[in-house]
């Protein structure tokens, strides 16, 4: 199904509009939910668990599940495809829950050495590091850039 030729529910248009503006990053449901209602537009979670559904389905949204304990979170796809990107990773700040996707070449060095050296074929998208986001870092009460024994 393509999505320019289905019909659009203000709801629908406001759910695609924020994951379009957010398409970097992965966001939960609640997040959306707590923006629109920000916009004075508010939409129920079951509505936009479904427009999310639809969007995924048509291909313009992609859902990864982090682990049992999380929820999903939902990344709009720009041009309607998933990236190439055999690279990538996933952050996640243990501070504010923020979920960062990094791709970065040096991921390729690791990936290659743990199928290589362990037999192991590891998903990037589903390759996840926790720490602290550079918001947090940057807010933490007595933080200096210049020492780094303040960045872990």
């Amino acid at each position: 199904m393509n999505y320019s030729s289905s019909y659009h529910t203000k709801q629908q248009q406001a759910i695609l509009n924020y994951m379009e503006n957010n398409k970097d990053i992965y966001v939960t449901v609640s997040q959306i939910a707590r923006h629109l209602k920000e916009q004075k537009s508010p939409v129920g979670v079951t509505t936009i668990y479904r427009h999310l559904n639809k969007f995924q389905k048509e291909g313009i949204v992609q859902k990864i599940v982090l682990d049992g304990n999380s929820g999903a979170c939902y990344q709009y796809i720009a041009g309607g495809s998933p990236s190439s990107d055999n690279f990538q990773f996933l952050l996640k700040c243990e501070n504010c829950g923020e979920i960062i996707n990094m791709g970065c070449s040096h991921m390729q060095d690791l990936y290659l050495h743990v199928l290589e050296q362990h037999n192991f074929n590891v998903n990037p998208h589903r390759t996840m590091f926790y720490g602290t986001c550079g918001k947090c870092l940057y807010n933490k009460p007595g933080f200096n850039p210049d020492r780094n024994e303040d960045i872990h």
